[in-house]
């Protein structure tokens, strides 16, 4: 399975709506979607390259309120894409009184677009 390092992202969490988005910092070329659990989407470049995370209903997903995904203070999504699935493994931090809180989150599919395989990481720097 190759492997890339770490991809640095940027966030932004739209309070309304309840969706927490999830971007690559590098340039890059969209080419496909793949919809993991309902409500979760996994955007892959055009080397089949993770490079987006969109998480709809992300207060009710991380079990906090939607004021603290506003500032959010540690992310990392491990990805690992396989013959027969992608999975994600992702840690979200937050400060809730001034304390770190970290939730967990994980997410698979089956890989019907037939993604090559791959383990990566994004991760907010």
């Amino acid at each position: 399975m190759r492997g890339n390092d770490p991809q640095e992202v940027i966030y932004r969490y739209d309070s309304s709506s309840d969706t927490l988005g999830i971007k690559v910092t590098r340039n890059f070329e969209y080419d496909e979607t793949i919809e993991m659990d309902d409500g979760i989407l996994l955007d892959f470049d055009v080397d089949n390259v993770p490079v987006s995370l969109e998480i709809l209903d992300a207060s009710k997903r991380f079990d906090l309120d939607n004021g603290s995904l506003k500032n959010i203070i540690c992310l990392k999504a491990d990805i690992c894409v396989d013959k027969k699935t992608i999975l994600i493994n992702a840690t979200i931090g937050v400060l809730i009184d001034d304390v770190e809180n970290k939730q967990i989150f994980q997410s698979y599919a089956s890989n019907y677009a037939k993604i090559p395989e791959i383990s990566t990481q994004l991760a907010l720097a």
